[in-house]
């Protein structure tokens, strides 16, 4: 019988009866630090004439620079590559002592997560959008000789090896300091506000491995830097990805007017109709030895007269995308001179309005002005005040958040916190990071009341919803759902009801959009092309009636009914509840699959099954339901059919799909077998679909976890663009806590806490998990002559120890056995008893340890 179906029995009374405020939210204040520098722990590989190679080489720890370092020396053509040990992140620190002043050099230093991506001058992939990192992988750094102690301007967000080559000019260059200054945690990891150790070690860096990504992954306020920098002489703007207006989404044809002043360089950029650089609604504005011309990536190029456009002069631009699409073009007027147009064939030209440079080139914008046809003014800016930083989210970051991925994307995803979300509650209890992630994703709402799938760090939000943001940030259906239950995780395990509820009407506008998909004649969502992406964007877009997307559904919408019973909304619980259960019982008659035992991918996809969509249909109660065709133990073996030898593949090898292991559905199938009470299946899975990313000797190592995984190879998918620390696929760290160690909230917040370990053949386990109300710490182990259990709980909460079967049939509780005690119960203990097979004692702690012991 599963656990789950005792706990109605145990807490009779509702969520909303239990429910009592935190005294805090959860977690402890930010302790102050010096600036802190990772530093590489080892020497990879010299070419060339490199002198003292290892004598750079120190702890991380304090940014303060040391003059007592022998310095390593490169001579010119020569190159050195340092090995961090596990993935790092921050701005690039080259330190130089003085060596022959005026012998000038030129040093490139270029990033990669795994040595077989480091490639000169290229590195692995950059971030694809946004402004929280280095728009490249590798960057020129000029010696002059005299010494200097280098920060770049911008994150490299996650690498483990780095390349320094010296490729110019004459003067050795002496390295005093190479790494990067953390914008990041760095608490050790032993001192992380959780924690968990048991008797397989595996398990033991799997947990690790999960919260060193979630550390590497949020950012707190201010952060990220600036990447416009404004004066009182306009905007200056470098090599940075494309900046576009966050809600210039609707934005027709335009006539657009600037001052623009080229400091060196060659390239402007200026984008009418999308917001992904280098695509084709972008034009591009050159000036080079012999002419200027103005192109359209991929279409065609004019040229300009000569000498209209010239380095250090100001010149004013006046651009005009104007037409259709399919009979659209860009015109320029350089100082009032009309210098021609450029189609832009079938590209759109409405959408987002933005501009950038390329590399090597700086320029000052200054007086923009962007109007409609008619003359109607759409936005105006001196480009002299930080409005402009706001408008363009250039800024520093006002919120703390974590980023999809360390190295790429460096975006703020929606539908990764059911996974993102509990690793940090587990482990960093980073809690600002994700009230700002929630923040940021309800506070770019669409009219519809659709909250953002993905969205910049350094957005500034708005309680309006609007049709004005940028559009790909509104990316699915199932991630809109994803986005509304992630409310729920939060409210779980801190308890925070103000900040729910000064969000929840956009909360609820959510779930409204989400069920304006329903079909009302299969009772099922239904999405359309545009709006059925999902986490494998690879495999494109799967239109029609989903298991996922409507298991997700019914999960979403039975936690926020929980919310909505704690906040006084009885009639939308309830409206919640009903729209559940319909959904529910069409999945179960319109979507399993007798022959393959389980729920299909969709009903146009309908050979066989999705590894997510299965998860979601055992963790939602689908698969439960009394009408159900099946069990959530049936579920779970059915997806067997998936096994590789690198885990289960997301999808069966009968449909249109990659063969791509997860670990983001992964956590999600470990999830469902957990609830189904299939614990050593859990672990099974873990060791399979981690097992690489755990091992130090792979050459992908980087001690984090992996977005995607080949399941040909059991290599990173697509290791050049693909991220090897990426927070979804953490979700073994939280899983361990909450299920082997066996410690969660039995109401949000933790007023009442459950400690129901699974022992999934492992001798112990023990750790700490950090509440609203302080830390729990919890141990249990198992010898020859039973199984003994400890918890220390905060002063006045309530919990429910759970004492599995199979371990005896004694049971004593602080060395008294509350069976022989003529009713009288220790101190604390508020009742005991068995209900099948298993043995529950309720407390209220006091501050002190219940030892619970079975022979």
């Amino acid at each position: 019988m599963l656990l789950s179906l005792y706990l109605p029995l145990l807490y009779a009374a509702t969520a909303t009866a239990q429910y009592r405020a935190p005294p805090t939210i959860l977690g402890q204040p930010t302790q102050p630090r010096v600036p802190y520098t990772f530093r590489p722990i080892k020497i990879h590989s010299t070419n060339g004439s490199v002198v003292n190679a290892s004598g750079i080489i120190r702890p991380s720890g304090s940014s303060e620079r040391s003059d007592n370092i022998t310095a390593t020396v490169l001579l010119p053509g020569s190159s050195i590559v340092f090995d961090f040990g596990t993935d790092v992140g921050g701005y690039p620190v080259i330190d130089m002592a003085p060596s022959t002043v005026g012998q000038n050099a030129t040093i490139r230093y270029t990033v990669s997560e795994s040595f077989a991506q480091l490639v000169p001058a290229v590195g692995d992939a950059s971030p694809l959008v946004g402004f929280a990192s280095a728009t490249q992988r590798y960057e020129l750094v000029t010696n002059s000789g005299a010494g200097e102690r280098w920060i770049g301007r911008a994150i490299q967000g996650g690498q483990r090896f780095m390349l320094i080559e010296h490729i110019n000019g004459p003067g050795k260059v002496a390295l005093r300091d190479v790494g990067f200054e953390a914008a990041t945690d760095t608490t050790p990891l032993e001192e992380l506000p959780g924690s968990f150790n048991c008797s397989d070690t595996f398990l033991n860096d799997l947990w690790a491995l999960g919260a060193r990504t979630v550390q590497l992954g949020c950012a707190n306020p201010g952060a990220v830097a600036p990447v416009w920098q404004v004066s009182g002489i306009g905007t200056l703007i470098e090599s940075q990805h494309l900046a576009v207006h966050m809600k210039s989404g609707i934005w027709g044809p335009v006539n657009a007017s600037l001052s623009l002043y080229i400091i060196s360089g060659s390239t402007f950029v200026l984008n009418k109709g999308g917001n992904i650089y280098d695509s084709s609604t972008e034009f591009k504005l050159v000036i080079n030895q012999v002419n200027v011309t103005l192109s359209r990536v991929g279409g065609s190029a004019i040229t300009l007269p000569p000498g209209s456009l010239t380095l250090g002069k100001w010149h004013k631009l006046q651009f005009y995308a104007h037409g259709d699409t399919g009979n659209a073009t860009m015109s320029l007027h350089v100082d009032g001179f009309d210098v021609g147009s450029v189609p832009y064939d079938d590209a759109l030209v409405t959408g987002p309005f933005g501009f950038t440079t390329e590399s090597g080139t700086a320029i000052i914008v200054k007086d923009l002005l962007v109007q409609d046809t008619e003359g109607n003014v759409l936005y105006s800016n001196s480009m002299t005040s930080r409005s402009a930083l706001q408008d363009f989210a250039t800024g520093e970051n006002r919120y703390a958040g974590c980023f999809d991925g360390a190295k790429r994307d460096r975006v703020l995803w929606a539908g990764d916190f059911s996974i993102y979300g509990g690793t940090i509650f587990y482990s960093t209890a980073n809690v600002e990071a994700v009230a700002g992630s929630l923040l940021l994703s309800v506070g770019e709402s669409s009219s519809q009341g659709q909250a953002s799938s993905s969205t910049y760090i350094s957005t500034i939000p708005s309680e309006v919803p609007s049709d004005d943001w940028v559009g790909t940030i509104f990316y699915s259906v199932t991630y809109a759902i994803s986005a509304a239950n992630a409310w729920y995780e939060w409210y779980q395990y801190t308890g925070n009801l103000g900040f729910v509820r000064k969000w929840w009407p956009a909360i609820k506008r959510d779930v409204t959009y989400c069920l304006s998909y329903l079909n009302a004649t299969t009772g099922l969502l239904e999405t359309p092309t545009y709006a059925s992406y999902n986490y494998d964007y690879y495999d494109g877009a799967m239109p029609g009636q989903s298991t996922g997307t409507n298991s997700l559904m019914v999960w979403t919408l039975r936690n926020i009914a929980l919310i909505a019973d704690t906040l006084g909304e009885p009639e939308t619980a309830m409206k919640y509840r009903t729209a559940a259960s319909g959904i529910e019982e069409a999945v179960n008659k319109k979507l399993y699959n007798k022959t393959i035992g389980g729920y299909i991918v969709t009903n146009e996809i309908n050979t066989g099954m999705s590894q997510d969509g299965n998860a979601y249909a055992v963790i939602s109660g689908v698969s439960a339901a009394k009408n159900s065709p099946t069990s959530p133990q049936e579920i779970i073996q059915a997806l067997r059919l998936l096994d590789s030898p690198y885990g289960p593949l997301a999808f069966s090898n009968s449909t249109p799909t990659l063969p791509i292991v997860s670990p983001y559905a992964s956590g999600y199938h470990v999830w469902a077998a957990f609830e189904a009470d299939m614990n050593d299946a859990a672990i099974d899975i873990m060791r399979k679909v981690w097992k690489n990313q755990v091992d130090s000797s792979n050459p992908y190592y980087t001690g984090m976890t992996w977005e995607f995984i080949n399941g040909t190879t059991g290599e990173p998918y697509r290791p050049f663009a693909s991220s090897q620390a990426h927070g979804w696929g953490s979700a073994p760290t939280w899983q361990l806590s909450r299920y082997v160690l066996g410690v969660s909230p039995a109401t949000p917040g933790y007023s009442t806490w459950l400690f129901a370990p699974r022992t999934v053949r492992l001798r112990y386990a023990n750790g700490r998990v950090p509440t609203p109300w302080g830390t729990i710490h919890a141990s249990w182990k198992t010898n020859r002559s039973g199984y003994t259990m400890q918890v220390t709980a905060p002063a006045g909460t309530n919990g429910t120890i759970v004492i599995p079967g199979g371990f005896g049939n004694m049971v004593k509780v602080n060395g008294v056995n509350p069976a022989t005690q003529n009713g009288t119960l220790v101190e604390g203990v508020r009742w005991a008893g068995a209900v099948g097979d298993r043995y529950y004692v309720n407390v209220t702690s006091n501050g002190g340890a219940f030892v619970v012991s079975i022979i």
